[in-house]
This record gives C-alpha cells, sequence and structure tokens, in this order.
C-alpha cells in the first residue's frame, strides 16, 4: 500500500493522545483532587480574558499541548525541564495538530518529523510502550522518505533533521525595537498589579509569556509564497503564535514567523507578502496594527499581562488597549493618583522606568483609550 503523509500524521498524532492523557492526570492529581485537569485551561482563558467558552476534553491533543506549552498559573511548567523541552517540542506539535485541522496536505518529509517530534515527547515522558508504537510510525514514515530520496534511512534522517540548522539572517530595511530600552536596575511590576482573582492554580494575574520560535520549515517555504501548501502552513503558524502572544503587533508577529523557517530578520517585501497572509488567516488586525486571537475580543478585552524589564517585549510592541488596561486598574486601586504618578506606575507594570521619546509617545497613545 502506498504510503500516505496525511493518514500517518493523523494515526501519530491520535495516539500521542491517548498516552498524554494520563501522563497530565497523573502529574496534577495531587493539586486538582477530583477535578479533570482540563479545570487548568477554563480558569486560564478566564484570567485571559477569552470570550470563546469553548469545551475541552481530557483526550483532546489541542487542549493537551496547551498544557504542555503554557503557563499553568502558580503551578508554573510542571511537565517541563530547564532545557524547555517538552515546551519546545510542544509548539512543533501545536503547529502541526493546527495544520491537520486545516487539511494541510503533509508531504513525506513532514510526516517524519511530525511523527519523531511524538516519540521524543513520549521518550522524555519515560513511556516505553507509547514510545514503541510511536517508533514504528515514525519507522512507516522514515522508510518511505528514504524511498522517495533514493538514500539509506540514515541519510534520509539526517537531512530531515537538518532543518534544526542555524537560522539565516536577511539584511533588514529597519531594526526592530529592542525588548529592554534602560540599562537601569532591573525594574518589576508593583505586586498589587499581580494580583488577581483566586483560583485552583493560584491568586496571581497571568503575567505575559513569550512564544518560543521553533523551526518548522526552511526559507523555500517562503519563497514559494503565495502556493498554496506554503500559505496554508504560514497562516498555520501565524494562528498559533498570535493566540499564545496576542495582542501581538504585526511586525512582531512577522518575525516570530520568518524565524520559524530559518530567518532572523526580513526585508520589506517578504514582510508584505506574510503580514497579508496573517490577515488572510481570519485574525483581526487593529488601527495600531496589533493583531488579535479569535477567542479574544478588541471592543470587550478588560485584562493586561504585566512584564519585568528581562521580557522579550519591547514596550512599543504592547497594544495601546492592554496599557490602558493596566491604566484603569491602577487608577481604581489608588485613590488620587496623579497623572504622572499614574504613567509612572504603568510604565512599571510594563517592566520600565525611562521615557524615551518613542516610549513616551507610544504611553500618550495608550491614555488616549481612558
Amino acid at each position: 500500500m502506498a504510503f500516505k503523509p496525511n493518514l500517518s500524521v493523523k494515526e501519530g498524532l491520535d495516539h500521542l493522545a491517548k498516552r498524554l492523557d494520563p501522563i497530565i492526570a497523573a502529574r496534577l492529581a495531587s493539586d486538582l483532587g477530583d477535578h479533570p485537569w482540563t479545570v487548568v485551561l477554563d480558569i486560564l482563558d478566564q484570567k485571559k480574558g477569552f470570550a470563546n467558552g469553548y469545551k475541552y476534553w481530557t483526550y483532546d491533543l489541542q487542549a493537551q499541548l496547551r498544557m504542555l506549552t503554557e503557563r499553568l498559573g502558580d503551578f508554573g511548567y510542571p511537565f517541563d525541564d530547564h532545557e524547555r523541552t517538552v515546551s519546545t517540542i510542544g509548539n512543533e506539535l501545536r503547529i502541526v495538530r493546527k495544520q491537520m485541522a486545516h487539511m494541510y496536505e503533509f508531504s513525506v518529509d513532514d510526516a517524519f518529523r511530525a511523527n519523531d517530534f511524538c516519540v521524543r515527547l513520549l521518550e522524555h515522558f519515560g513511556d516505553p510502550e507509547g514510545t514503541d508504537e510511536a517508533k514504528r510510525v515514525r519507522h512507516e514514515a522514515l522508510a518511505a522518505l528514504a524511498e522517495q530520496e533514493g538514500v539509506t534511512e540514515q541519510v534520509a534522517e539526517d537531512a530531515s533533521v537538518a532543518l534544526g540548522l542555524p537560522a539565516i539572517v536577511e539584511k533588514a530595511e529597519a531594526p526592530r525595537p529592542k525588548a529592554i530600552e534602560s540599562k537601569d536596575e532591573p525594574v518589576t511590576p508593583d505586586p498589587d498589579v499581580l494580583m488577581g482573582e483566586p483560583s485552583a492554580i493560584g491568586d496571581g494575574r497571568l503575567e505575559f509569556s513569550p512564544w518560543s520560535v521553533v523551526r518548522i520549515g526552511s526559507i523555500d517555504v517562503l519563497d514559494e509564497l503565495p502556493k498554496k501548501a506554503a500559505k496554508e502552513k504560514v497562516r498555520a503558524i501565524a494562528v498559533e503564535i498570535a493566540t499564545f502572544e496576542g495582542p501581538i503587533h504585526i511586525d512582531r508577529l512577522v518575525d516570530k514567523i520568518v524565524q520559524s523557517f530559518g530567518l532572523q530578520r526580513v526585508h520589506a517585501r517578504r514582510q508584505g507578502k506574510i503580514a497579508y497572509q496573517v490577515r488572510q488567516a481570519g485574525l483581526f488586525v487593529d488601527e495600531d496594527k496589533f493583531v488579535w486571537p479569535r477567542e479574544l475580543d478588541a471592543s470587550t478585552w478588560a485584562e493586561f499581562r504585566p512584564n519585568d524589564s528581562d521580557a522579550d517585549r519591547p514596550f512599543v510592541y504592547i497594544s495601546p488597549i492592554e496599557i490602558a488596561n493596566a491604566a484603569r486598574f491602577i487608577r481604581a486601586k489608588r485613590a488620587g493618583v496623579t497623572d504622572d504618578e499614574l504613567d509612572v506606575a504603568v510604565l512599571q507594570t510594563f517592566g520600565r522606568k525611562r521615557r524615551t521619546k518613542q516610549l513616551a509617545a507610544h504611553l500618550a497613545r495608550a491614555m488616549e483609550q481612558l
């Protein structure tokens, strides 16, 4: 029977979902008692201000991968190690699952890599029985890849894994804002803004967490835009990153997309092509060029995500709506606060102290939202 990449990816993902449910449940059993682990996602959605009302199931791979890749309140990253192995593989699989859900036509190489992610994840969790079956599915994909390329299985495997080579640098026409605008002492948010509603995963407000870029393809994918396969792959990762980080400035989103295909910077022409695909992915882009995930309503969202000065998020890449939400919260907490005191408190909430010209202009734009 001829090898079919999409069936191979589906078999691998279905098997992974069966093995991950008990692994996740066992890790959180002492913290959640009789509650299913999906209650964590219900609380996360509430804290994020998601308006989707989505019902999660323990056997749903989408829910499982969120548990592995997102910070779970006071639980932190209970499935990860110091090298963020699980988060990295989990982000790769989030994109694969998104592609599968949108009927993306996988290549033989795609099928091998997707199944290799499944094997590596189950190996990390020490699941020998699950790993053996995942290896069987992966080997079928590897054999098909070797036959397609006319090489040995070892050569085929090495060539596929080579996608993890260092990223290429294209000449950019303008430098991006730096995450840290000041060399002063580290700035941390005031404890007041970190307090949220009590819940099973802690009382704290969710802080900003950046998407960890993973290599999912080569520059060839970007070169082939707007061909069907290329644009589907770009749109899939755009949706995943926007859902994870949104609201996110479109320039930052484009940067993270191109890094996923081996570039560190991008010239204006390619940037325009990718930004077009972001808009075609069904994501809302507001007048300030911030991209919103489908789960958030820009007109009603009232949350904000504090961060310290070490966070990988330049102040000008924080939505004016998010900054205004923080200002509104602080003003309600501190009766009689002056405008200048409010500005200082808002900057501190997002890890900033000094007011450069660019930063001050962005802050003033945000304050207009009030």
